[in-house]
């Protein structure tokens, strides 16, 4: 497979465990930015059956009913996708406790492994080669687990969640960690130490959390409360230093009192200009990351809180949503799945979709029209009593069947994979000079 060199992060990474083999960044293929024409030609270039155990016929123990209620989750699924700091290997898991890892460039399957014993959720890459941490999903332990995927083996557990994981992020930088789960807490860990080293103890309710890319700040959200909070990490023990009602009074068109969206996954760009706020019904929030007002509703994909029958619920529920969106490597796009099995992309440089700042490096930041006098305190304005402006998106893939329920950007080769009842990596097709070149 001839994969092109994708938009690279902005954020360095670290140098890893100390002894451990680390992944190198040198000398990487030119950078090819992404653009709407280019998005438009990405096509599935191969698609992979064998993605789930085919022995397998039952899958992972649900989540307690009053917080998830996962109907649209029936039957077996890939649920996570991690790629590694080079791109080059990927990591899948699924509801059937199998997990996979990749070969991205050559787009094969290296190995399958199996975690039937504790289940396996949202594995993340470490910096030291074929290592990933992962949430459990089985048992009471709620543990977050340290596996070599070489040896196969686990080299530490960190114990200390009373309920179920439903965050992992691993600091771009360094060895540390952050989770957040249903029991209210966020939990900062060092791979090398089985004891959190920092922890807030109740944000309200059920938690999610993410590190910026530089590792400085991270970024709660609650759907309890309906709030998001900003901490650093070197004080995280103390109160947030900012923080931002997430009320949207949009859904109020449709009920009174507007029902309350789940939020699900939460992630910065990678500029450090916004954050992401997922969540399983028909809309993803962008913020803006230091301010933390809410700048657009991300509409037009179906949430995943709907069941297999495509069925929404009268009240907001979890469904199996919680890695269907994130942002691309240049933070101009953001990449979803949906349950109707398309995938969407939104372009948050179009000037023509409301207000938006030219930055110094010329790029386009998106705005809100209380701030265009360039006058207002953008913590004056009672943020959650006014809409948010929904900003559509710009290019809709057709997907495959079922739902499109873990979709990631590779952030350093131009390819994305979708994962669902099946795996499927995309590339851009070849145009047609592209094509006699290389004789096809």
């Amino acid at each position: 497979m001839n994969y092109g060199a994708g938009p690279s992060s902005s954020s360095s990474r670290g140098t890893g465990l100390a002894g451990g083999q680390t992944q190198a960044h040198n000398n990487r293929p030119a950078v090819v930015p992404l653009s709407v024409d280019l998005l438009n030609k990405f096509r599935p270039s191969k698609h992979f059956k064998d993605a789930l155990d085919p022995e397998s016929s039952s899958t992972s123990l649900p989540s307690p009913p009053s917080l998830s209620n996962d109907a649209g989750s029936a039957g077996k699924n890939i649920t996570s996708l991690s790629f590694d700091d080079a791109g080059e290997r990927m990591v899948s898991a699924g509801n059937d406790d199998m997990f996979v890892l990749w070969d991205v460039k050559k787009g094969r399957k290296i190995k399958p492994l199996y975690s039937r014993k504790y289940g396996i959720d949202l594995p993340r890459f470490t910096h030291k080669t074929g290592t990933i941490v992962h949430a459990s999903t089985k048992g009471d332990d709620h543990a977050v687990r340290y596996h070599s995927m070489h040896d196969n083996k686990y080299l530490a557990y960190y114990k200390g969640h009373t309920a179920r994981v439903r965050s992992v992020d691993m600091s771009p930088i360094d060895d540390t960690f952050i989770t957040a789960g249903d029991d209210g807490t966020v939990r900062m860990w060092d791979l090398r130490a089985s004891g959190c080293k920092g922890l807030v103890k109740d944000v309200g309710g059920s938690a999610i959390a993410a590190l910026d890319s530089q590792g400085v700040v991270f970024a709660v959200a609650c759907s309890d409360t309906q709030t998001v909070m900003m901490y650093a990490t070197s004080t995280m023990d103390r109160i947030p230093f900012n923080f931002q009602p997430l009320n949207d009074i949009n859904f109020a068109r449709d009920s009174i009192p507007p029902p309350k969206p789940i939020f699900t996954s939460i992630s910065f760009s990678s500029n450090g200009e916004y954050l992401l706020i997922g969540t399983s019904s028909d809309v993803h929030y962008l913020l803006d990351a230091i301010d933390l007002v809410p700048l657009r509703r991300l509409v037009g994909h179906q949430g995943l809180e709907r069941d297999k029958n495509g069925t929404k619920g009268h009240a907001p529920r979890r469904g199996c949503s919680g890695e269907e969106v994130s942002f691309t490597a240049d933070s101009r796009f953001v990449i979803s799945g949906s349950a109707d099995g398309n995938i969407l992309f939104w372009d948050l440089s179009d000037k023509d979709t409301g207000s938006s700042t030219t930055t110094e490096s010329g790029q386009v930041k998106l705005s809100r029209a209380e701030l265009d006098d360039g006058q207002k305190d953008p913590k004056s304005i009672q943020w959650h009593t006014l809409p948010i402006p929904d900003l559509q998106a710009r290019v809709v893939l057709r997907g495959g069947n079922g739902m499109s329920r873990a979709v990631r950007f590779n952030t350093k080769l131009q390819m994305f994979a979708v994962g669902g009842e099946d795996l499927t990596f995309w590339l851009p097709e070849k145009d047609e000079d592209s094509k006699i070149q290389e004789g096809w």
